[in-house]
């Protein structure tokens, strides 16, 4: 009878067999995990900040919501949600949306992209398109606007494109959205870059909104940690609450000035 013998592994095959082990413990952990959490975090009822209150539904974004028209939102990170595991800043609205809901957006995106991705434009009865803050803030790049005549320069084709997509489609512009620590000089080209897109929706028949005022006055007494995932991204579900929160209340209050 032939004895039996043992297979010994050697010490650099154990060292190999552990490296894969962990490699597939960390590709396991970058593809499952950020799907686990944007199916957790989606699954949440997040309600905006402070709750659907009645002067909240007082904006005619929200008024619009009700009505069963289809809606599109359009953007960067923040609209597509990407840092923050797939969860949008609109998140909160959707269950006050009756209509079909659509999306065009990627991290990175500045306006040229938007316009670079026009064949990719959904159809839909009301646009709300939130991009800019990338022109404002990494305006060393490529693709990204100059200044803030350039920069509705190329809102104005964006309007365009989704007029001859959508004919007579509604729609929404909401400003550069806010950022924090990026120095005085982006706080400037900030500030122009949304009254150039203020002044543009004035002569051009769209609805102007700015949250920033009211995202501030909130993350002023509760502190950014509470909202904020970092410099430029909310958290969720308390950020894209406040954020959600803050477009209908600008929203809100645009009604009430442009009624007095």
């Amino acid at each position: 009878m032939v004895p039996l013998t043992k297979t010994v592994m050697k010490k650099s095959e154990k060292i190999l067999l552990a490296v894969l082990i962990l490699l597939l413990c960390v590709l396991a952990a970058i593809k499952i995990y950020p799907r686990y959490m944007h199916e957790h975090l989606m699954s949440l009822s997040t309600e905006v900040y402070g709750g659907m209150t009645d002067e909240l539904r007082d904006s005619e974004l929200y008024e619009d919501f009700q009505s069963g028209a289809s809606v599109c939102f359009i953007g960067d990170s923040i609209t597509d949600g990407g840092v923050i595991y797939g969860i949008p800043w609109y998140q909160p609205l959707t269950s006050h949306i009756k209509g079909d809901i659509f999306t065009l957006a990627r991290s990175g995106w500045t306006v040229a992209d938007v316009i670079n991705h026009a064949y990719a434009m959904p159809e839909a009865d009301v646009y709300i398109i939130a991009i800019g803050v990338n022109d404002v803030m990494d305006w060393d790049g490529y693709d990204c606007a100059d200044t803030a005549e350039e920069y509705t320069e190329r809102i104005q084709k964006v309007h365009d494109i989704i007029s001859e997509v959508s004919p007579g489609a509604k729609m929404y512009f909401i400003a550069p959205w806010v950022f924090f620590d990026y120095g005085d000089a982006a706080e400037v080209r900030g500030n122009e870059f949304r009254e150039a897109l203020r002044v543009w929706c004035e002569d051009n028949g769209c609805i102007y909104i700015n949250p920033v005022p009211s995202i501030l006055s909130v993350i002023y007494t509760e502190g950014a940690s509470v909202f904020m995932y970092n410099e430029l991204h909310p958290y969720a579900p308390e950020g894209v609450g406040l954020y959600s929160y803050a477009v209908l209340r600008e929203d809100h209050l645009r009604r009430v000035n442009s009624a007095s």
